[in-house]
């Protein structure tokens, strides 16, 4: 339990502003709510983990194999598949690197790109560079069951970029819990994707995850 005194400081440092955005209550009610949206952003933190793991490196595993070897370091040294905005990404991530003292290798630069990077490369305007090439889509997404006219980027994009819009909201401290879904809809969605990169990822997560124990917390 918060005490008064404690009650009052916590309202003051988070601001009364703030905490008005999670609902209509008194200031007790508030700051569960605060707190409950702490503890989910906490839960969501071992799948968005996962989930970017494994994107990034099924995605860096089918380009070596189908299309070339250390390919951001190729990339950077000649642009050939990123589109000028990610292109720019690398270069910034070379230059973090280089100013750090380190050697620029290839692993290097797959490490310091964001999550919104290689979420990017599984949009359709990288389906010719990418997508398109024979094997590509299996080799990222080896557990999409559909086939044909239905093995698709374009659903996998929609779910990837509101996968990125819900981790940016949790790793700028925003409300994840007031949305137009519930938080068990959204880790549903983070869920479902692991599940279409790797089996094996998901039954780590379910192994170490918390989420079903804090939704249960719920004010």
């Amino acid at each position: 339990m918060i005490d008064i005194k404690s009650k009052d400081e916590l309202v003051e440092i988070i601001t009364p502003v703030r905490l008005g955005a999670y609902g209509n209550g008194d200031n007790s009610f508030l700051l569960n709510e605060y707190v409950y949206n702490l503890k989910l952003s906490e839960a969501f933190y071992p799948a968005l983990s996962l989930l970017e793991i494994t994107l990034r490196n099924r995605i860096c595993n089918a380009v070596e194999k189908l299309i070339c070897k250390d390919w951001l370091l190729q990339e950077l040294n000649k642009q050939n598949i990123l589109a000028d905005k990610e292109y720019q990404k690398l270069l910034e991530s070379a230059n973090k690197i280089r100013k750090s003292g380190k050697k620029i290798t290839n692993d290097r630069l797959i490490s310091e790109m964001t999550l919104g990077f290689w979420i990017h490369l599984c949009t359709k305007s990288y389906k010719p560079k990418l997508w398109d090439k024979k094997g590509f889509f299996e080799a990222v997404f080896p557990n999409y069951t559909n086939n044909g006219e239905l093995r698709k980027i374009a659903p996998i994009q929609n779910d990837l970029l509101n996968i990125l819009r819900l981790r940016n909201r949790i790793f700028h401290h925003e409300i994840i819990i007031n949305g137009n879904k519930t938080p068990q809809e959204q880790y549903q969605l983070v869920l479902n994707m692991l599940h279409l990169l790797s089996t094996g990822m998901e039954t780590l997560l379910n192994d170490i995850s918390r989420f079903d124990t804090i939704t249960k917390q719920k004010p």
